[in-house]
């Protein structure tokens, strides 16, 4: 072979593997664009997941508070309530004589407590409509606790 060819078939090697095809570069492109909008999705979708995992836990720790203040002021009573904890937050509160029925047969009225269900509604507002989160528990209280907590 000689040295004229042999030159030749080095610079077509050597120009071949000097750089990336326009192919190549938009496939590369393409392959990081859809990676990041994947990742932008998943980014939008994380905040907006944590925004609504802080709503709810603001009106958890509302409803614990307000749960919490049963019986300290007053004493439970059957009947419903509402109010607005800030700007954003508001409650509504519905508490019932609970009975459990016992298959001993023991009188309810023996049994110095009564006890209370006490369902508390929260509720707030996002964007153009209201969002909610449901609130349940039992209130035990003394038969007595009127007259021993009040004077009454």
């Amino acid at each position: 072979m000689s040295n004229a060819r042999l030159s030749s078939l080095q610079l077509a090697r050597s120009s071949r593997s000097g750089g990336f095809t326009l192919i190549e570069i938009l496939a590369a492109f393409l392959v990081f664009a859809l990676s990041f909008a994947v990742i932008m999705q998943i980014m939008s979708t994380s905040m907006r997941n944590t925004r609504v995992a802080g709503d709810l836990t603001q009106a958890a720790l509302y409803a614990q508070s307000k749960m919490e203040m049963l019986g300290i002021d007053a004493p439970v009573e059957e009947g419903s309530e509402n109010g607005e904890f800030d700007d954003k937050y508001r409650w509504e509160m519905q508490t019932e004589l609970y009975n459990i029925e016992d298959e001993r047969g023991l009188d309810p009225e023996l049994i110095p407590v009564d006890l209370y269900k006490v369902a508390l509604q929260v509720y707030w507002r996002k964007g153009n409509h209201e969002e909610s989160a449901d609130f349940t528990t039992l209130y035990a209280q003394d038969r007595n606790y009127q007259t021993r907590a009040f004077g009454r």
